[in-house]
C-alpha cells in the first residue's frame, strides 16, 4: 500500500516541485518546536551560516525546512515515533543521506548521572513502527552508523564526555513503573528515550545513515523525575548543554 508510493508520487500529493529533495534530516524529541525552533536557528546564526527557513505546508506543517547552499535539510520536534517515522521515511524517499535525532532521555545506567551525554551503540524498540520497518531485526536492536556516529562526537568537541551504550525506546512515558526503570538498568540500559528506534529503524529500511545523541533530563535510575527540586535546579545547564548537541547535530548533517 502506502510503502510502494514512489518519491514523485509523494512531491505532488504534498505539492511539492518536481525535483524536490532533502539533502539531510534532523529530529528532535520534544513538543516544545517553537523553542527548539528558535535555539536552531540561533545557532544558524551565531556560526555565519548563510540560510533560509520556511515551514511546509499541511501534513508537512510541522518540518521546518532549512535551505543553505540551495540544499534543503529537515527539521522536526516529534513527541515519540508515529508521524517521526513518517516524516523520516519521506525524508530518506527525497534523498536525505543522514538522519540525526537528538533529544533527551530518563537515565538509567548506574554509573550515569544527570547532564551527561549518551551516544547510543543500539537502541532497543519492539513496537509496530520498528517491527514493519526492521522485519530482520529479530533481537530488537537497531543500530546507528558507526561512522557518523564517531562525525557526531568529534563535532560535538573534546569539551564533552560521551558515553557510549544501549538505550531503550519506550514510548509510553506515563506507563513506566519503578520495576520497568530498575529492570531496564539490571539489563544494561543507559537511558530510556521515546524516538531513537524510530529512527534508525526507518533510516534502515531506506540503507541511510543514522546516529543519535541525547542528554540525561530525569536521572530515574536514581531517583530524580521532571519537576522535582534536583531537575527544576538544573534547568538553565540543559538549556546550554542542548544548544551545544543541537550545534553538533547540525554541523554533522551539512558538512
Amino acid at each position: 500500500m502506502y510503502k510502494s508510493f514512489t518519491a514523485e508520487e509523494y512531491r505532488e500529493h504534498f505539492n511539492l516541485p518536481s525535483d524536490y529533495n532533502v539533502e539531510g534530516f534532523i529530529s528532535y524529541g520534544g513538543w516544545m518546536e517553537e523553542k527548539q525552533r528558535e535555539e536552531l536557528e540561533s545557532i544558524l546564526k551565531e556560526n555565519n551560516i548563510i540560510y533560509s527557513l520556511r515551514t511546509l505546508e499541511g501534513f508537512l506543517s510541522h518540518v521546518l525546512e532549512i535551505k543553505i547552499n540551495d540544499k534543503n535539510y529537515w527539521f522536526v520536534v516529534m513527541y515519540g515515533g508515529t508521524m517521526l517515522s513518517e516524516y523520516t521515511h519521506l525524508a530518506c524517499l527525497f534523498g536525505s543521506k543522514k538522519n540525526i535525532h537528538l533529544g533527551s532521555c530518563g537515565g538509567l545506567g548506574k554509573d550515569i548521572n544527570s547532564l551527561d551525554l549518551i551516544i547510543p551503540t543500539y537502541s532497543y524498540g519492539n513496537e509496530s513502527i520498528t517491527r514493519i520497518y526492521d522485519k530482520e531485526s529479530k533481537d530488537f536492536k537497531h543500530y546507528p552508523d558507526d561512522n557518523l556516529s564517531e562525525t557526531l562526537q568529534k563535532n560535538l568537541g573534546l569539551d564533552f564526555a560521551i558515553k557510549r551504550g544501549p538505550i531503550i525506546t519506550n514510548q509510553a512515558m506515563m506507563g513506566e513503573s519503578w520495576e520497568d526503570v530498575t529492570s531496564w538498568s539490571d539489563d544494561g540500559y543507559y537511558g530510556v528515550e521515546m524516538e531513537i528506534s524510530t529512527v534508525f529503524a526507518v533510516s534502515k529500511n531506506f540503507n541511510v545513515p543514522s546516529t543519535a545523541l541525547v542528554y540525561v533530563s530525569d536521572n530515574l535510575i536514581k531517583g530524580q523525575t521532571v519537576g522535582d527540586a534536583s531537575h527544576a535546579n538544573e534547568k538553565e545547564k540543559r538549556t546550554e548543554l542542548r544548544k551545544n548537541i543541537l550545534r553538533a547535530g547540525l554541523i554533522t548533517v551539512i558538512e
